[in-house]
């Protein structure tokens, strides 16, 4: 006796019903996959962002650094500065900056107060949310050799004068680019480099 046709309808409908169920567990992954893509990605960008706020602490320490000296013309490795302008990649990274031997040192330009280690709660700082960063920086004159400041072997800023006629034009000194760059470590490996050039 042949199976009739209604039983032969009920198996193509289980087919059916079999391959449906698999194509919405595929697109299920799929769509899966992307939101953790998507978070990842939202992650990753603010980690950057976190990284770059924490870097303006050295910039800032930099610049009040240099303020509160007059002897620019030499180096001080107590304030991380060099009074010629370092050796640097091609990228126009400090060579002395990516040293991560000694990084207490930064190639000589450093000293342990110089590090911003936020690896710890800071005084005062709750101890939940550590950036878990660390923060090198070197700040450079622009200049080919330390002394006096020449627009012959420096990298000034323009300023026009205002006011004054013909010769009698009061003469502007020149004033020397600086150059601070900074490292960022972070978590898992990542490294960061900021940069900013300022004349004083």
């Amino acid at each position: 006796m042949s199976p009739s046709p209604i039983h032969r309808q009920r198996g193509v409908i289980m087919v059916i019903a079999l391959i449906t169920l698999v194509i919405l567990m595929i697109g299920a992954i799929a769509t899966i996959r992307s939101m953790n893509a998507s978070l990842t990605s939202v992650g990753n960008f603010g980690f950057k962002r976190d990284m770059t706020n924490q870097a303006d602490r050295a910039m800032r320490r930099a610049l009040d650094a240099l303020s509160g000296t007059n002897a620019l013309d030499t180096n001080n490795t107590a304030l991380n500065y060099s009074a010629t302008m370092l050796t640097s990649t091609a990228e126009g990274i400090p060579t002395v900056l990516l040293d991560t031997s000694n990084p207490a040192a930064v190639g000589g330009y450093g000293t342990a107060g110089n590090v911003i280690d936020l690896t710890s709660a800071q005084s005062g700082e709750s101890t939940t949310n550590i950036p878990q960063l660390k923060i090198y920086y070197v700040i450079d004159r622009m200049c080919l050799y330390t002394g006096a400041v020449s627009s012959d072997t420096c990298q000034t800023a323009s300023a026009q004068v205002q006011g004054g006629k013909g010769n009698r034009d009061p003469k502007v000194p020149p004033k020397p680019l600086f150059r601070v760059t900074v490292r960022v470590d972070g978590p898992r490996d990542s490294q960061s480099f900021y940069q900013a050039t300022f004349s004083n």
